[in-house]
């Protein structure tokens, strides 16, 4: 069973004070992530306020201590439209990364996607398609850049469950040129998140838990750490 943890999306201590914002607490919660058996590690990289950013400065400094925490295990990034809005910026950030991260996740639904995967590919990176929406799963296809990404991510936003699985349908049915080199991790967030991923079970998806998707463990009580999520999304059906 593949885990990929997602440790802090656009979180902060203000939603859970074990958020890890800083490289130390990154580092502390991906190596136990790991222990707790995840096959990757996600994370939204921070600047020295907590502030989400993909500044070279601190991609290189947060890439380089995760992948040298866990150096067995893929590590990636988001590159989400909301860090750095100006899509001219986020590029040349994105050209000046010294210490590379093993994937970034690209957005379908953003405007641009296109010109991020090319500069994301040209750096010989890895790129997760972000598809929210059967209108992402199709811009990925009309672009043709489907096939340059080795894993699709299906992640319905809906906080209600029948709406939310509407839509994992609608993405799936677009998904007519999928490789079969490439996985797939099916997700929900907060409401949706456990429900979902038992759904991921039974389609045979690979998973995705963390803080970035749920703040509450299966009990709905309040998760502990990213471990303890990751613990429990190998046990619960």
């Amino acid at each position: 069973m593949f885990i990929k943890a997602a440790l802090n999306g656009s979180r902060s201590k203000a939603d859970h004070p074990d958020i890890p914002v800083t490289t130390a607490e990154l580092v502390a919660a991906a190596t136990s992530a790991v222990l707790a058996g995840a096959g990757a590690i996600h994370f939204h990289v921070r600047d020295h306020n907590g502030k989400e950013t993909l500044e070279p400065q601190f991609v290189n400094e947060q890439v380089k201590a995760v992948k040298a925490a866990v150096p067995e295990i893929p590590v990636g990034i988001s590159t989400g439209a909301w860090i750095v809005p100006d899509i001219s910026q986020r590029l040349a950030y994105i050209r000046e990364w010294e210490v590379l991260p093993n994937f970034v996740s690209v957005n379908g639904h953003e405007a641009g996607f296109e010109r991020i995967i090319q500069a994301i590919l040209d750096k010989k990176i890895g790129v997760e398609a972000g598809l929210n929406s059967a209108q992402a799963a199709a811009n990925f296809s009309s672009s043709g850049l489907l096939k340059e990404c080795f894993r699709l991510l299906i992640e319905p936003e809906e906080q209600e469950l029948t709406a939310a699985l509407a839509t994992v349908k609608a993405i799936e049915d677009k998904l007519t040129d999928k490789q079969p080199h490439q996985t797939v991790v099916l997700h929900g967030f907060d409401i949706t998140c456990w429900e979902i991923l038992k759904v991921a079970k039974y389609k045979g998806y690979d998973l995705r838990i963390g803080f970035e998707d749920t703040l509450l463990d299966p009990s709905g009580a309040i998760a502990e750490s990213n471990e303890s999520l990751v613990k429990a999304a190998f046990h619960w059906s």
